[in-house]
C-alpha cells in the first residue's frame, strides 16, 4: 500500500510539474554541452557529479558539498537540475518516494540505467572500508568528483590526476564553493603519457607507503595497452598490499546494438572527443576474464561484483567493479 502510494504522490505530482521538469532538463543538457565544449573540459566527468547529487537529495548519498560545486561549476545549472527532479523530490518528502534505479542494490537487477548509482555507492562501500589501511590515496582520471574531500583525514596524503583543463575548472569551482583543501595535490597528467607516475612522485607520492588507487569509469576511454601500463605503474611504485579499485564495462555493452541509450550516449561523447574503447568480454565468464588480466599485471583480485546478468536481453552481465591488491 505504501509503494502505491508513493508511486501515485510522485505521478499526479510529475504530470502536473511536466513543464517545469521538460524546461528544466532542456536548460541543463544545453548549458552542460555547450560550457564543456566551450572550456575544453570533459563532458562525461561531468556525469558522475549529477548523480551524486541527485542521490543527496533522497538522503541516499549524503553530500553538502557536491550541492556547494555544482552551484558554482559553470557547465552545471543547479536550478535546471531541481526543476528537472522536482517533482520527484517534493514526492520524496510527502511520501518517501525513492525512484527504483537509485535504491537498486541486487547485482544481477542491475540495469544500464542504475548501475550509475550503484556504482557510487559501491565504491563508496570499498574506499570506507580500505582507507584507514593505507597512507596515500590517488584518483586516477578523478574529473569533477568530490571523494578526495568526501574522505580526506590530516593522516592521508591524496594525490588527483587528470588533464590540465579539467583540473583547472575543477580548483577554480572548488575556492569558489569554500571547499578548496590545499593539502590535496592536484596533478595534471595524460595518462597517454607513459611517465605519468614521474609526476606523482614529483608530488610527495612516497613509493615506500601503501596505497588506495580508485581507477573509475577511466580504462574504458584509453586503449588496451594503456590499461596495462597503468596496471604495471602501480605494481612498480607501490610496495605489496597496495589496492586498486576499479571497474568495467563489456564489450556488448559499450560496442554493441544491445542498449539503445548506450548507442546514443556513444555519439555524444565520440563529439566531445572522448571515445570508448577499452572493455572485456562477459559473454562467458567475466571473473575468469578480470582475473586473467590483472594477474597479468602483478594484480591479485580480492574481490569482483558482475551486475546485470538478468537484466539484459541477452542475459549477460554488462559491468563488474573490482577491487585487487599489489
Amino acid at each position: 500500500m505504501l509503494k502505491f502510494i508513493q508511486n501515485f504522490t510522485y505521478t499526479i505530482l510529475q504530470i502536473i510539474l511536466l513543464p517545469l521538469a521538460i524546461l528544466g532538463a532542456l536548460y541543463a543538457i544545453n548549458k552542460e554541452k555547450i560550457v564543456s565544449k566551450r572550456l575544453d573540459i570533459s563532458y562525461t566527468a561531468g556525469q558522475v557529479i549529477q548523480g551524486q547529487w541527485l542521490m543527496h537529495y533522497f538522503k541516499i548519498r549524503k553530500d553538502k558539498n557536491i550541492i556547494k560545486f555544482i552551484k558554482k561549476f559553470p557547465a552545471e545549472s543547479h536550478l535546471a537540475l531541481y526543476l528537472m527532479f522536482f517533482a520527484a523530490i517534493i514526492a520524496n518528502r510527502i511520501s518517501g518516494f525513492i525512484p527504483k534505479a537509485i535504491k537498486k542494490d541486487i547485482l544481477q537487477e542491475i540495469s544500464s540505467y542504475s548501475f550509475l548509482f550503484y556504482r557510487t555507492k559501491k565504491f563508496d562501500q570499498i574506499i570506507e572500508e580500505n582507507i584507514n589501511k593505507v597512507k596515500q590515496f590517488v584518483i586516477i582520471g578523478a574529473g569533477f568528483d568530490l571523494r578526495s574531500i568526501k574522505f580526506y583525514n590530516k593522516d592521508l596524503k591524496v594525490f588527483e590526476l587528470d588533464q590540465k583543463n579539467t583540473q583547472d575548472i575543477k580548483i577554480q569551482t572548488l575556492k569558489e564553493a569554500k571547499i578548496y583543501k590545499k593539502n590535496i595535490k592536484y596533478i595534471n597528467c595524460d595518462l597517454n603519457n607513459y611517465k605519468w607516475t614521474d609526476s606523482l612522485i614529483t608530488n610527495g607520492f612516497k613509493t615506500y607507503e601503501k596505497t588506495l588507487f580508485l581507477f573509475e569509469s577511466v580504462s574504458c576511454y584509453i586503449n588496451k595497452p594503456t590499461v596495462e601500463n597503468i596496471y604495471r605503474k602501480i605494481s612498480n611504485i607501490c610496495p605489496k598490499g597496495s589496492l586498486i579499485a576499479q571497474d568495467f564495462y563489456s564489450t556488448n555493452f559499450l560496442h554493441g546494438n544491445e542498449f539503445k541509450r548506450v548507442k546514443n550516449g556513444k555519439r555524444v561523447v565520440e563529439n566531445f572527443g572522448e571515445p570508448w574503447d577499452f572493455t572485456i568480454d562477459m559473454t562467458t565468464n567475466p571473473k575468469k576474464e578480470i582475473n586473467k588480466l590483472l594477474s597479468k599485471n602483478n594484480l591479485s583480485v580480492i574481490e569482483t561484483f558482475i551486475c546485470g546478468e538478468k537484466s539484459t536481453k541477452s542475459k549477460n552481465p554488462f559491468y563488474a567493479i573490482s577491487l585487487s591488491s599489489v
